[in-house]
């Protein structure tokens, strides 16, 4: 998914709709991991894990503003497993799901008075 929460792509394990809505919720805890880097420091961020009951989720960074995330299906999984394959696929095809930098459109457009842009 895109770092701004837009669904790039998916396995056929998860829906359209649930894949959106994975990539809305990891965007918000990549802007959450992000303001803990900040407060700790700022040297940067890795990986995202969090731990429920339930199921393990994963997040990584994949390629510029993109992500790769997992979620287990059940509590018991290997993490460390898990993890070294998400660096090896975001490896492989990170670089085919990269994604610029979104300006909004105002910013974009030259102001008509000839002024600078929003």
């Amino acid at each position: 998914m895109s770092s701004d929460g837009l669904l790039k792509a998916r396995t056929e394990t998860i829906g359209q709709d649930d894949g959106e809505k994975f990539a809305a919720l990891t965007a918000a805890l990549r802007a959450a991991g992000k303001a803990w880097d900040e407060f700790t420091g700022g040297s940067g961020m890795r990986q995202l894990l969090i731990e429920s009951v339930g199921c393990i989720g994963l997040t990584t960074t994949a390629a510029k503003n993109t992500m790769l995330s997992v979620c287990t299906t059940g509590p018991d999984a290997d993490v460390g497993l898990i993890s070294h394959h998400m660096v090896r696929l975001a490896t492989r095809v990170g670089h085919e799901l990269a994604t610029e930098e979104r300006v909004p459109v105002q910013a974009r457009v030259p102001a008509a008075d000839g002024g600078s842009p929003v």
